[in-house]
């Protein structure tokens, strides 16, 4: 009996939910094309998507790395190393994070950087306590002028934090810094200047 019920309900559930999905479907389609418009860039991979503000005095040139925070650096490492066919650097001290050590690890189209504190003193030894299996620590993004960024977006009302703050040497600008991540949708972003080289292995 109980079987009998279940081939005759099961097709009519299918029914019912593809019945109430399809203009579901149908709306969500209308609202992405109703979205292009005026000040729209067009569509990408299927999305619509608008073009930024005119008035930003600086150009994103690019993802530069993802930090991932890792309780065993070089167990990290060679996890990605063995298990995604990575090349590994060796780790080395962080270029502007205190107390940090790094391991960049190379993927064809973007650098991950494994982070591991020194001591308590480290920015990241905090996320580790709050985080301690790890994870993703922050995201770096490269821009054309990041003196400009940094004035736009302090006018925009995204602070910076006194980390990571390097002055190119015998230059007028700085060569990074990181933004609050509560101005940020909880994350913490890195800009670095563009003309600075990427991490090699």
């Amino acid at each position: 009996m109980a079987g009998i019920l279940r081939r005759a309900l099961v097709p009519a559930a299918r029914q019912v939910i593809t019945q109430i999905s399809r203009p579901i479907a149908i709306r969500a389609t209308q609202a992405m094309d109703a979205h292009v418009g005026a000040g729209s860039g067009g569509r990408c991979g299927g999305w619509a998507v608008r073009s930024p503000p005119q008035d930003i005095p600086f150009a994103v040139k690019g993802l530069q790395h993802i930090g991932l925070a890792v309780p065993d650096l070089l167990a990290a490492a060679e996890h990605y190393r063995s298990v995604f066919g990575a090349q590994v650097s060796d780790p080395v001290e962080h270029a502007s994070l205190k107390h940090t050590h790094v391991v960049f690890v190379q993927l064809p189209n973007v650098c991950l950087e494994l982070l591991h504190p020194v001591g308590q003193e480290s920015p990241v030894a905090e996320f580790l306590r709050k985080n301690p299996n790890g994870g993703v620590h922050h995201v770096s993004i490269t821009v054309d002028n990041i003196n400009s960024a940094e004035g736009y977006l302090s006018e925009a009302g995204v602070g910076s934090l006194p980390i990571g703050n390097l002055s190119i040497e015998g230059a007028s600008q700085k060569s990074g810094m990181f933004l609050q991540p509560k101005d940020n949708m909880g994350v913490l972003i890195q800009l670095q200047q563009s003309s600075r080289p990427h991490a090699r292995v």
